[in-house]
């Protein structure tokens, strides 16, 4: 998940409204400055096609975040031990880093491929029911090249792989919990009361600390030329430029 200004927001993006996903159907701005969002859910305890204001600078959280970066291969051109040697770059994210390979054409080194690469992180928050079960694997996307895991909101990055790694996960935060704040903060909570420390106030400090994730990473590539790079923008793309691209693609 990343965080995004309301006047940040782009139509099609998928962000966290109160607990569950919701995408931005339409968008306007308000001649009072706010930004009035339509939210469109298909939950079943959600309404449809509502809409909301925001202040243009307050935050959300997008649970659908579009990249796109690039890989450059080229040939050296020098004379000696390494002549005729092909490199391929490491991950570019930025436009600036790409271009000076071909500022460089003509003199040291050729550029032989360019490779543009579409990634897309979707986490929709999941409860512990809907885990795999005890010894089950994760089930994983059709797609080829895709992968899906689990983590904790709040936590960090780390990769849960199953059901049974979230749930030993949330027993050691519990014996952390025990140990270090003795009796539980007793307090209605949303979740399932079999982790104390889901329900204290200084092992969670936000809404959703310690919400179960579902994390699917989807990633694409193809060859395109230097004509196709993004042109007047020198920077890593914001969400909605890499939204727009990866859209495009794939029509």
């Amino acid at each position: 998940m990343e965080q995004i200004q309301a006047r940040d927001l782009y139509q099609h993006a998928v962000i966290l409204d109160d607990l569950r996903p919701a995408t931005v159907a339409d968008l306007e701005i308000r001649s009072t400055g706010t930004v009035a969002v339509r939210l469109h859910s298909t939950g079943p305890a959600r309404r449809v096609g509502r809409t909301v204001l925001y202040q243009p600078h307050q935050k959300l959280t997008l649970c659908v975040v579009p990249a796109v970066a690039w890989r450059v291969q080229h040939r050296d051109r020098t004379t000696g031990e390494g002549k005729g040697a092909t490199h391929t770059s490491s991950h570019l994210t930025s436009v600036y880093t790409v271009r000076p390979y071909w500022a460089n054409d003509t003199d040291h080194q050729s550029v032989t491929r360019l490779v543009e690469e579409h990634t897309v992180v979707t986490s929709t928050p999941i409860t512990l029911d809907q885990l795999p079960g005890q010894g089950q694997p994760t089930p994983q996307p059709a797609q080829p090249g895709a992968r899906r895991f689990y983590c904790l909101y709040g936590v960090g990055p780390t990769v849960l792989r199953t059901g049974d790694d979230v749930r030993q996960r949330l027993a050691e935060i519990t014996a952390i919990h025990e140990r270090e704040h003795g009796e539980r903060d007793e307090r209605d909570n949303r979740l399932a009361p079999t982790y104390p420390a889901l329900q204290c106030s200084r092992c969670v400090r936000g809404p959703h600390d310690l919400d179960p994730l579902e994390v699917v990473i989807t990633r694409s590539e193809h060859d395109i030329q230097f004509a196709d790079l993004p042109r007047d923008w020198d920077y890593q793309l914001t969400p909605a430029m890499a939204h727009a691209r990866i859209k495009a693609a794939s029509l």
